[in-house]
């Protein structure tokens, strides 16, 4: 891998901050790779962080964000957590016998992936190295190369 450039992208849902995302060239296949730093999500801009308050605050795991988030982040919030509802089984199956067999709910998958695996930044981690998968979507980035 070559370092081939990089590109910015919001750190925040308001656009105000930006992050600068280093790319890499492999120069046998010749595809570009982004590297994140650890604390953000692909294709959102959110901080692992403030995403895993927001979770454990709809899991009822604790209070939620502190500081509130403002109405743009909070958008991004609700449809972080409405799109991790829609993908329950999908993480269910990834994680396998690391969670109980009988998960009713979303909140009560997300206490147990917290029990469980730790943090967000943990489970973002385990899914891509061992599933390919991402926790809020199956991206094509997180695919072997062809």
């Amino acid at each position: 891998m070559h370092r081939h450039g990089s590109y910015q992208r919001n750190a925040k849902p308001r656009g105000d901050q930006k992050l600068s995302i280093q790319l890499y060239l492999c120069v046998l296949c010749g595809h570009t790779v982004s590297v994140l730093p650890s604390n953000h999500l692909s294709y959102r801009p959110l901080e692992v962080e403030r995403l895993q308050a927001h979770f454990d605050g709809q899991a009822k795991v604790s209070c939620g964000l502190d500081p509130p988030p403002d109405a743009i982040e909070a958008g991004c919030m609700q449809r972080a957590w409405k799109r991790f509802l829609t993908r329950a089984e999908v993480l269910s199956n990834a994680f396998g016998q690391m969670l109980p067999v009988e998960l009713p709910t979303a909140q009560e998958l997300w206490k147990e992936l917290r029990r469980a695996v730790g943090s967000t930044e943990q489970m973002l981690r385990f899914l891509a190295q061992s599933c390919k998968r991402s926790l809020l979507g199956d991206y094509v980035c997180l695919l072997p190369a062809i």
